[in-house]
């Protein structure tokens, strides 16, 4: 009776250690595709505010100035935005690692590295909720803008294909690169959100049994 109980026991735990590692695998590949979608845009912010600095140094009318200006403004905001974005990524990451690798060393009974695991988890996710849910939609939007360069590029490789006008390798290539882009970044979140809905009620029970504790120890003063 007792070993059979220890057995369901321990393929508890197995199963629910199952479960926690696919969730961190798919909240590191979450973390990797916002700080790539991030680096991607502050790239193309550096670019635009690049070439529209060096276009002020030609001689043109004020309503040529005028978009010139604008646009170094609109890529300022925009590399601003990512370089936050990416730095507040990075800090998620790097407290994500420091659990990984602090689970890794330690040498606890399994039942009870799995809730160590577990809690730290939970406090992270709480902590940065607010961040995560940021990398979840920024993600969408990559991906969809990632969809649409594709379907773009498409079209105008079918267009070019007949004149000849176009290296077939280098577009079909750049087509492929956007199209996997496109489908990780924008179905990453979606797999991801089954993750935080039960995130989300871990915390909610937690927070209940801190309510419990917390009105015990005041019945008890």
């Amino acid at each position: 009776m007792y070993g059979d109980t220890k057995m369901e026991m321990d393929l508890e735990v197995i199963n629910t250690e199952k479960k926690i590692k696919k969730e961190m695998k798919h909240f590191m590949a979450l973390n990797v595709m916002s700080i790539a979608f991030g680096g991607i845009a502050m790239a193309l912010a550096i670019s635009s505010l690049t070439v529209n600095a060096l276009s002020l140094l030609q001689k043109a009318d004020s309503i040529h100035l005028l978009n010139v200006f604008s646009n170094i403004g609109i890529s300022l905001v925009v590399g601003v935005l990512a370089l936050w974005f990416i730095i507040s990524t990075a800090e998620v990451l790097s407290k994500f690692e420091e659990i990984q690798e602090e689970n890794n060393g330690e040498k606890n009974h399994a039942g009870e590295k799995l809730t160590t695991r577990i809690i730290r988890l939970m406090g992270l996710y709480r902590e940065e909720r607010p961040q995560i849910k940021r990398m979840i939609l920024v993600s969408k939007i990559a991906g969809i803008c990632f969809l649409a360069n594709a379907f773009i590029q498409t079209v105008l490789l079918a267009f070019n294909a007949s004149s000849g006008s176009v290296a077939l390798a280098p577009a079909i290539g750049g087509i492929l690169m956007s199209l996997v882009m496109g489908i990780v970044g924008f179905f990453l979140p979606f797999s991801f959100r089954k993750y935080s809905v039960c995130w989300d009620q871990r915390l909610l029970k937690s927070g209940d049994v801190e309510a419990k504790i917390a009105s015990f120890m005041e019945e008890g003063l």
